[in-house]
């Protein structure tokens, strides 16, 4: 006779009261359904970032009466660099780095 340490009445009474033991239900979902936790709600200020968002992109990416101005005061020869200007933008946005 071999004796192992496992008592085959034990293990046995603990099946028993596992099977006997509620087990909470399983629901089971075919891939791709619906349920009520798959339904997100935007907040007001997340659809107005939204909204915002989609006018950015629709713009255009430069103002071509700025840029056809520019390009009459060069060939023109009346457009004037500020370096005031210039240096403010340059120290403003070192500083601006230093910061961030």
């Amino acid at each position: 006779m071999e004796i192992n340490g496992t008592n085959p009445l034990i293990v046995t009474e603990r099946s028993v009261q596992r099977l006997e033991t509620p087990q909470p239900e399983r629901i089971e979902r075919k891939v791709g359904e619906h349920t009520e936790s798959d339904r997100i709600e935007l907040s007001v200020r997340s659809r107005e970032m939204t909204h915002l968002e989609e006018l950015a992109q629709s713009a255009p990416d430069v103002r071509g009466a700025r840029v056809e101005q520019m390009r009459q005061a060069i060939e023109r020869g009346t457009y004037n660099v500020k370096a005031e200007l210039i240096a403010g933008k340059i120290i403003g946005g070192s500083l601006l780095d230093e910061v961030f």
